[in-house]
């Protein structure tokens, strides 16, 4: 390349001018975007690239001071304008490549962390899920890595005898002096290690800072559901009270995907097991793999959410304490209480499928009935004909009614359901589950059964779900077990002996029952006669 004979500045000032325009339109996430990621490499193509574009037009003088290195004539029609032309287009190319895909450099954590905080702090919540959600899986990796000398004192640290000499259950050689120091030594500088990695420590202050504000949650949950799935997927989530908050703002808003995909997940799979289709993404999240709500703590978190509603939402309570109405055909898909109740029918139903060794908190079931019993107002009316006088009537019914059906649907597990380790570990039982259900079920009764506030013909339905259920457990022999749990459950108890006024009252209601229904159950009446005797 020969240098041109004069300094023509126009075309470098014309392209810097429309690039400080375009710069001024990048929207401000992206700009931000640039600064997290670019890394000195990125810098370095950008700083050679400027030296360049400079060496070309100013080849003139370098040239009068021998300081310009030429490669021949220009080719293919270029001269050293359309050079620098081509040569910001391509960095202008570069950067923008950058910003359309960026990734967290580990130097620029703290970078990256400032501007969360900022948007944070300004409560621009939409840009500050825009940065993280790209960048979440490097964050998330970067709480979990360990500098290379930590895992080198690591392996120096845990002496492989020592452990083997536990497990066998002898005790280890004992230390030596020199080894003792040694070992205080290599802790010492383990530590130093750990606390220098500000990588590590910036990103996990991120997480925390993402997880454990109760507005931002709320924000998320209704305006980024999906995100906040991806977020449980760090240590930091499941350590705090992330998914506690995360429900209960699904729950507060009959508008969130939750109440979305509780409206569309109507569909029965076996029983009264619902389906559970692709397109609910929150349902499947939590449920296909029942193991993960139990590791989320899903369960608890829609338990005390419901509690507490039923404790403290006066205006909830007394909206359920209103005449049936169009309750169950609008009402109940917008109540958080029923919903918290359908969360944990599906929940459980999958557990049951898949074989899990959980009882999974079912018994909030227990929790939730005789909070309902309590916020009941006044005393039943015997002359009111209606199936559920009040929602607070239709939820305890739900309640029975999804708690006996656990308990058969152990009947329908397929072998194939179950994961193979799970089948073939040792004290598996396919209907430990179900035997839960039963203990829950005889809680709700020792409260339904004595209670001043529901008709004696409510409490005969109840009774009628619950009778029917046993009849069907103790005509299958597979599910003899489960049988014998339920009648042990509800007429004797299984923790605490129940009430003879309670067993009283139950025969007084099981008599009034159909005959063949009672007739049915005569193993029931045995049982139940025998208590009282």
């Amino acid at each position: 390349m020969t240098a041109s004979s004069s300094i023509d500045t126009t075309g470098l000032l014309t392209i810097l001018g429309v690039i400080a325009a375009v710069w001024a339109l990048i929207s401000p996430t992206s700009r931000l975007q640039l600064r997290f990621c670019t890394t000195w490499a990125d810098w370095a193509v950008g700083g050679s690239v400027f030296v360049l574009v400079h060496y070309l037009v100013f080849a003139p003088a370098l040239e009068q001071l021998g300081l310009y290195y030429s490669l021949g004539p220009w080719k293919w029609g270029l001269n050293s304008s359309s050079a620098v032309y081509l040569l910001l287009l391509s960095v202008a190319l570069y950067f923008f490549w950058r910003t359309r895909f960026p990734k967290l450099a580990r130097g620029r954590v703290h970078v990256f962390r400032e501007l969360i905080e900022n948007l944070h702090l300004t409560r621009r919540y939409d840009e500050l899920v825009l940065l993280v959600e790209p960048q979440l899986p490097t964050l998330i990796s970067l709480t979990r890595q360990q500098s290379w000398l930590v895992g080198w004192i690591e392996g120096r640290v845990n002496s492989k005898d020592e452990l083997a000499a536990l497990l066998r259950g002898q005790a280890p050689k004992p230390t030596s002096f020199w080894r003792k120091q040694w070992l205080r030594l290599l802790h010492g500088l383990k530590a130093r290690c750990a606390k220098g990695d500000k990588a590590s420590l910036e990103a996990r202050e991120i997480l925390l800072n993402l997880v454990t504000s109760p507005e931002l949650t709320v924000h998320l949950a209704q305006a980024h559901p999906h995100f906040c799935l991806k977020l449980l997927e760090a240590d930091e989530a499941i350590q705090s009270d992330f998914i506690a908050h995360y429900i209960d703002a699904l729950l507060e808003s009959t508008g969130s995907r939750l109440y979305v995909e509780l409206r569309n997940n109507q569909n029965l799979n076996g029983g009264s097991r619902l389906s559970l289709p692709p397109t609910n993404r929150l349902l499947r999240f939590f449920f296909a793999d029942a193991a993960t709500a139990v590791k989320n703590g899903l369960e608890a978190a829609v338990g005390e959410s419901v509690c507490r509603r039923l404790d403290e939402d006066k205006h909830l309570v007394n909206q359920l304490n209103e005449p049936f109405g169009s309750y169950q055909e609008v009402g109940r898909l917008q109540c958080p209480i029923n919903s918290g109740i359908t969360l944990f029918e599906i929940m459980v139903h999958e557990g049951i499928h898949q074989g899990l060794q959980d009882h999974m908190w079912l018994h909030y079931f227990g929790h939730f009935a005789k909070r309902i019993l309590k916020q009941m107002s006044g005393a039943p009316d015997e002359e009111v004909y209606q199936e559920w006088p009040t929602p607070f009537h239709y939820l305890l019914a739900r309640l029975v009614g999804v708690a006996a059906d656990w308990s058969e649907q152990c009947a329908r597990v397929d072998d194939s359901e179950v994961p193979k380790e799970t089948r073939c570990a040792d004290h598996f039982d396919r209907h430990y589950i179900s035997k839960e259900a039963t203990k829950v079920l005889g809680t709700m009764l020792q409260d339904i059964i004595p209670s001043e506030k529901l008709s004696a013909s409510f409490k005969s339905d109840l009774l009628e779900i619950v009778i029917r259920s046993y009849v069907r457990l103790q005509s299958n022999l597979k599910t003899a077990d489960v049988a014998a749990s339920f009648l042990n459950a509800v007429i004797v108890g299984s923790d605490m002996k129940t009430e003879a006024v309670y067993r009283q009252e139950l025969r007084n209601l099981f008599r009034g029952l159909d005959h063949i229904l009672s007739g049915k159950a005569s193993a029931f009446e045995t049982a139940l006669d025998a208590s009282l005797t």
